[in-house]
């Protein structure tokens, strides 16, 4: 890497940074502002800004993408009015070559938002789903319903990770006719299975006879795993790649709806392809339109644009969702859209 390729990296990256930096300010401001109206005996101002601070993680990535946007137009809009894009074109730098020296730093960050999916945030937010839950006094999930063939399974409240309470159990036979009701007090996993405790259960036969027992312990083998039902306690937007990629796949083998978690899973996967869209869209949006106008112009614009492709994120999305297209064009058209109007931009520029 030449000694411009590295001043132009850096001078984009320290942009990138910067703005990141001050858009998590004020998301935190206003996080920690919203958390004060949990505060309770039991809830507490350091466990509000312990919650703030592991939302951190969740936060960055979903702003990495805009960063990279608006930090790549603040960068190259301060070389520009310094006049340092001119001389660089004028000593024979082609526009497609400093667009090159943009995305040095954006790979950086593209990567991040990998680690950051995977292997940060899901962990962040599942702690601070539990924090809050054990302070406040509540569980960490209420009334989940799950399906496993023709059997549908009510938990009333998931305690942890390993420990259910009050589980209903309703089987039907293939014609959808109620063939037995079971409950258990208490449910805890245990080597691959789940050991119901105070099972009761009652039978209901072709005459419609009812017969019942009680037994201090029975066994439930599933394929619903804690791993799973952390899941429940977590939104979708939060969860790793490789769990929604599971848990996706595990609802369509029980038959059930599992768009929304593919949808998700698509936008994890398209997220460092969208950053490094960003910056290309920015640099070219430099070099073009935004090529004779001030700084807080590109910087109003930088924001409208990232606005108006997290907006596009969220129509293609709950539009593949509504209209039952494939979710990997639901998430994948913002991102191609943007990419076209970055090739346009570059093809004009003389």
């Amino acid at each position: 890497m030449n000694r411009l390729a590295r001043y132009v990296a850096w001078t984009v990256l320290s942009a990138i940074v910067g703005v990141l930096l001050a858009l998590l300010a004020l998301d935190l401001l206003f996080s920690f502002l919203a958390e004060l109206d949990s505060l309770s005996a039991q809830y507490h101002m350091k466990d509000a800004l312990l919650q703030v601070m592991l939302h951190i993680p969740g936060t960055v990535y979903e702003m990495i993408p805009v960063a990279c946007l608006i930090g790549v137009l603040t960068g190259l809009g301060i070389l520009s009015s310094h006049s340092e894009l001119t001389v660089m074109r004028a000593a024979g730098l082609s526009p497609l070559r400093i667009v090159l020296y943009t995305f040095i730093p954006a790979v950086f960050f593209a990567a991040a938002c990998l680690v950051l999916a995977q292997w940060v945030v899901p962990v962040a937010e599942r702690r601070a789903q539990a924090l809050k839950s054990l302070a406040l006094g509540e569980h960490v999930v209420s009334g989940y319903w799950h399906r496993e063939g023709n059997q549908f399974v009510h938990v009333v409240a998931v305690r942890s990770q390993q420990q259910l309470q009050g589980v209903d159990f309703y089987s039907y036979n293939p014609q959808d006719v109620l063939i037995s009701v079971g409950h258990a007090q208490t449910a805890r996993f245990n080597d691959g299975v789940w050991q119901l405790n105070d099972w009761q259960e009652s039978q209901v036969a072709a005459s419609m006879r009812v017969s019942s027992r009680q037994l201090t312990q029975a066994l439930w083998t599933t394929r619903l795993t804690p791993e799973f039902l952390q899941m429940a306690a977590v939104e979708p937007e939060l969860q790793s790649p490789s769990q929604l990629y599971a848990y996706s796949h595990y609802l369509q083998r029980q038959g059930l709806e599992s768009a929304s978690w593919q949808l998700e899973f698509w936008k994890k996967m398209m997220q460092p392809l969208a950053t490094l869209v960003m910056v290309l869209l920015a640099a070219t949006m430099l070099f073009g339109p935004l090529r004779s106008v001030t700084m807080g112009l590109r910087l109003i614009s930088g924001v409208f644009v990232g606005l108006g492709f997290r907006y596009g994120q969220d129509f293609f999305g709950f539009a593949s969702l509504i209209y039952h297209f494939s979710t990997f064009w639901g998430a994948a058209l913002p991102g191609m859209l943007a990419l076209c109007a970055g090739m346009v931009f570059m093809l004009r520029v003389r």
